[in-house]
């Protein structure tokens, strides 16, 4: 166990500037970082990661608009053309 006089001493060898320029010498090389956080893991087979949306395949582009928006409205449409054409 230290003393806290080795403590301190220990403590301000971590912190001193000569530590935090040999520090920065060292990673301008390109020395990794201890203890960093690392990026995501990609499970993914093609590499691109995962994307919302881009499961399964989808008519049209594949956007919102040609996917959900066009049928609803070419349903509503045809809905209104049978209402008006049965209502005479």
């Amino acid at each position: 166990m230290q003393t806290p006089a080795q403590q301190v001493s220990q403590l301000a060898q971590q912190n001193s500037i000569s530590t935090l320029v040999a520090r920065v010498r060292a990673r301008s090389t390109g020395t990794p970082m201890p203890f960093t956080s690392q990026g995501p893991v990609e499970n993914s087979e093609s590499g691109r990661g995962y994307t919302l949306g881009r499961e399964y395949p989808t008519m049209g582009h594949g956007d919102m608009f040609s996917g959900i928006v066009t049928p609803l409205a070419l349903s509503l449409t045809f809905c209104i053309m049978i209402g008006k054409t049965l209502a005479k």
